[in-house]
């Protein structure tokens, strides 16, 4: 898909019509493999078909619509892989020329927004548009974050290095300066390499923000939200929230059946370290025929096994009282929270993704455009008890027959056409909006 996306960006730019070109981002679970289609972001849609209408009547001709592909999953590690295709094919259109502007829904808002860090500035660039998207903020998880330290701190310790290598060996040994430059040179270039890496990852936030203030206007990027978006509702909460899943109690009665498993084999690796110290005494004893009260005094070892076990029980029923308990219960729940935020925000990246936001993280000052609307698109609360009575006769139907649902798809699209989150690009105001603002930000082709 991401091959496809670059083909249509080369051919667009070839093509002989030279008018605008308006990117389409899709959302999570909204991907295809055709450019062309019923679904918003595909050419000859309801949407951009009434969209490109209305940009003609604004004086805005020729558009030329160019889906960008990825793969809809939700995962940031995808949508950073479809940010990096968004950047080169912005960075295609720029070199031909071609005024663009950018549209993108739900989580393609995300991929956007991570992909014009990636792209330089445009004078080609006209407006973007986000229809609900929940913009995340992010930071570098643990591991990333220790390895681009590492890279920082080798890349301030190499080069000065190799370069006082260079200035003492150069004039001492003049039959292998080109040995020592290619050698010295190339540690000292490795490192000024892991120097920009490792300060690009630590301080990626600061330096994009930098460079949106440079590259955008704020009023470029339109900001489309309704507060009856479920799904923004859905992913903001879920950042808010700050659950006990494992309380002091449990965690307490959790350490205190470890402390007993803990107390056997604590026990046994003891014995198995100490073995030859009070078993060879007994074997010798008793290969020489030896069954007397010396062989049996030797046995009384094994009354260590209660005050081993009772000193390992004891030190870990301890430490559960003076506290361990209470850590052992936040680090859990800190644990599950992590994971649950992971699985619903698709946090499989390199970042962190640590909270919501309704505007982009990098261009806090866009215009922002909040639909107020209790019929967005035609959906109404109404509409949602049609839905859900809908798919429960489907269900009850199916149920009748074979036990199942038979088309999963059918169902899906029920339930998400009945849905505010996706009814933005149905709604006659907001394409009328959004025609407005292409036509007040986009520079006319030439």
């Amino acid at each position: 898909m991401h091959d496809a996306t670059r083909d249509n960006a080369a051919g667009a730019s070839g093509s002989a019509a030279r008018g605008p070109v308006i990117v389409t981002v899709h959302g999570t679970n909204d991907a295809h493999a055709e450019d062309t289609g019923a679904r918003w972001w595909q050419r000859g849609s309801q949407f951009t078909e009434r969209l490109i209408t209305d940009l003609a009547q604004r004086g805005i001709g020729g558009v030329e619509i160019l889906p960008l592909h990825w793969s809809g999953q939700n995962s940031d590690f995808d949508r950073l892989r479809g940010a990096s295709d968004l950047s080169r094919t912005l960075r295609g259109l720029d070199r031909e020329g071609r005024p663009h502007a950018i549209i993108a829904h739900s989580h393609g808002g995300n991929v956007t927004v991570e992909g014009l860090t990636q792209a330089p500035r445009s004078a080609q660039r006209g407006g973007i548009i986000s229809f609900g998207t929940p913009f995340f903020t992010r930071r570098l998880k643990t591991v990333p974050m220790l390895i681009a330290l590492f890279q920082t701190v080798l890349g301030l310790v190499i080069p000065p290095i190799m370069i006082w290598y260079l200035v003492e060996i150069l004039p001492s040994d003049t039959n292998k300066k080109i040995e020592a430059v290619v050698f010295f040179g190339g540690l000292c270039a490795l490192g000024l390499w892991s120097l920009a890496a490792g300060v690009r990852k630590l301080a990626r936030q600061q330096f994009a923000t930098r460079l949106f203030s440079k590259s955008l206007a704020p009023s470029q990027w339109l900001v489309v939200h309704s507060p009856r978006d479920e799904a923004m509702q859905l992913l903001e909460r879920a950042a808010q929230i700050s659950p006990q899943y494992v309380k002091t109690a449990s965690a307490m009665r959790s350490l205190t059946a470890f402390a007993s498993l803990a107390g056997v084999v604590g026990t046994a690796l003891f014995f198995v370290w100490t073995g030859s110290y009070f078993l060879d005494p007994i074997l010798t004893k008793l290969q020489a025929g030896e069954f007397g009260l010396g062989t049996a005094a030797d046995f009384t070892f094994l009354l260590l096994v209660p005050v081993i076990y009772g000193a390992v029980f004891f030190a870990i029923w301890l430490i559960a009282r003076a506290g361990g308990a209470w850590a052992y219960a936040k680090f859990l729940t800190s644990a599950i929270h992590g994971g649950v935020i992971g699985a619903a925000f698709g946090g499989d990246g390199a970042f962190r993704l640590v909270g919501v936001t309704r505007l982009p993280p990098y261009a806090i000052n866009a215009r922002e455009e909040r639909i107020e609307a209790v019929d967005l698109g035609g959906i109404n609360d109404a509409a949602l008890f049609d839905a859900a009575q809908g798919l429960y006769n489907s269900v009850v139907a199916s149920d009748a027959q074979d036990g199942g649902i038979p088309n999963p798809d059918m169902m899906w699209k029920r339930l998400s056409d009945a849905l505010y989150h996706n009814a933005y690009m149905r709604d006659d105001g907001v394409i009328a909006t959004v025609a407005d603002h292409i036509a007040a930000t986009l520079k006319p082709a030439r």
